[in-house]
């Protein structure tokens, strides 16, 4: 994705490091409320990190690119990817947003010259996760929402964190059935009712 063909979005020179990087760029393009959210889900996917023994410099990386997109405007998302004949779930049609972890990615690869697998896939379903998610992508996923970009904790909170001390795939879980079972989610993604059975699966959840 060339950055250079959006004309509203002020690109900057890249130093090599991830931290200084992202907050130059997003500051430049006047993002400060989406910079204090990557800090915080930094801070957050870092204690998650020393829990379950992932590398925390690839968690701080994963945190400061998930929203990196929020320099695009969301209709330019969905012209992307539809001139580009990338997939396209109906989610994304009706909520063009709802692109911004998939065009995160794209960004994290081809200005900020991310290669690393494990960085670009954590930042590309850290919205709706996806079947059978690296621990970097459940991570994420959890700091992303533990540190959500609105006011005062999250409902989910007290649930979501409790089932972190047993378990990345139970913390994924049980937010999951959070939002659905409390009428938070505007439009399901495939990934994420993929990501829900492959977890319940995992764990051995069965109905009733």
């Amino acid at each position: 994705m060339n950055l250079n063909n959006y004309k509203y979005v002020n690109t900057t020179k890249l130093t090599g490091d991830i931290v200084i990087d992202v907050t130059n760029f997003l500051l430049k393009n006047n993002k400060q409320k989406t910079l204090k959210h990557v800090i915080d889900v930094a801070n957050t996917n870092s204690k998650i990190a020393e829990m379950y023994g992932l590398n925390k410099d690839i968690c701080v990386a994963c945190a400061y690119l998930h929203d990196i997109s929020a320099v695009i405007n969301p209709n330019d998302m969905l012209t992307y990817i539809m001139e580009n004949n990338l997939f396209i779930d109906e989610s994304e049609i009706k909520y063009p947003f709802i692109l911004h972890q998939r065009i995160s990615r794209l960004i994290s690869k081809d200005f900020f010259n991310i290669d690393d697998e494990t960085i670009l896939s954590a930042v590309e379903c850290h919205t709706t996760l996806k079947s059978n998610p690296s621990k970097y992508d459940m991570a994420l996923f959890i700091a992303d929402k533990l540190s959500w970009d609105q006011e005062g904790r999250p409902p989910f909170y007290n649930v979501v964190s409790n089932s972190l001390s047993h378990s990345l795939e139970k913390a994924c879980l049980s937010y999951i059935n959070y939002i659905i079972d409390n009428n938070m989610i505007l439009y399901p993604h495939s990934w994420i009712i993929e990501s829900k059975e492959y977890l319940e699966k995992a764990l051995g959840v069965t109905e009733g």
